[in-house]
């Protein structure tokens, strides 16, 4: 059983550090990140080390930090909630969870962030809001979306970027979906939920494209969406992709029967916010 390992790994998301920050200059970074996945064992003068780099005493260490200071599984849950509404821009949805995490007690500083993160989504997927925000909230919010580990927080970070794109200048957005494209290309080994973030995200640039007449950038996502196995989970941007399609194609007839399936469904506001033509 990797408890060392597992117990590092909680005392470091309670304490809101990343992997290099908690290991400290102690032990390699690639080092630490083994031995929360119970790869390596760390050395107890490494150990004690490290704890008392972030003042936290061995006693402390083993008590339980994930069921003393907050229940995992409903803050999983929420993140899953939330990621869903706003990808659905469902409004009422999302200001619900954000209700939800800022209702949790006590306020550590995990929950901070995951907070931070819930309200930056509500105020930002909306790229009328994102219009507002001036360069330095633009700054911060990139800063947020990378701060934490990739291994552990790769599907909230693809969704956060799927909501966000656009805090990003056009050529900063295309290069980081073309190194996005490339990291992920083998969609067949490929966790499902990573996949419903991936898609969202194309579609999201794939329409900012359009808008901007850039219609040499659709190739790629749109190619990338086309990819993706036919799932329950993927159908909406699957459609929207064809949808794009259609438009990038003068097939205007078969864009509007699109937009007509969805309107019948109940997608007015996300009928809305996608773009009506070239």
């Amino acid at each position: 059983m990797n408890y060392i390992g597992n117990k590092l790994k909680a005392l470091r998301q309670e304490l809101g550090l990343t992997q290099t920050e908690m290991a400290a200059g102690v032990i390699s970074v690639s080092f630490y990140s083994k031995v929360e996945r119970g790869l390596n064992d760390i050395g107890v003068n490494d150990f004690l080390e490290i704890l008392q780099k972030h003042n936290v005493k061995p006693q402390k260490f083993f008590k339980s930090f994930k069921s003393e200071q907050y229940d995992q599984k409903k803050i999983n849950t929420l993140i899953n909630k939330f990621v869903k509404a706003a990808n659905e821009d469902n409004d009422k949805e999302i200001k619900v969870v954000v209700q939800e995490f800022e209702s949790i007690e006590p306020k550590t500083s995990f929950i901070k962030s995951q907070t931070l993160l819930a309200q930056m989504i509500a105020t930002t997927h909306d790229h009328n809001a994102l219009k507002s925000l001036t360069e330095n909230e633009k700054r911060k919010i990139k800063k947020i979306i990378f701060q934490k580990d990739t291994d552990e927080n790769e599907y909230l970070r693809l969704a956060i970027i799927a909501n966000t794109i656009r805090v990003y200048s056009f050529d900063e957005a295309s290069f980081l979906i073309s190194n996005i494209i490339r990291r992920y290309k083998n969609v067949n080994k490929i966790d499902r939920k990573i996949l419903s973030a991936l898609s969202a995200l194309m579609v999201n640039y794939t329409n900012w494209c359009i808008e901007k007449k850039q219609f040499g950038n659709c190739s790629a996502p749109l190619k990338y969406l086309r990819k993706l196995p036919a799932t329950v989970e993927l159908a909406f941007s699957k459609i929207i992709g064809q949808y794009y399609e259609d438009i990038l194609n003068d097939k205007k007839n078969e864009a509007e029967k699109i937009k007509y399936m969805l309107i019948k469904a109940g997608y007015q506001t996300i009928v809305n916010k996608i773009v009506s033509g070239k």
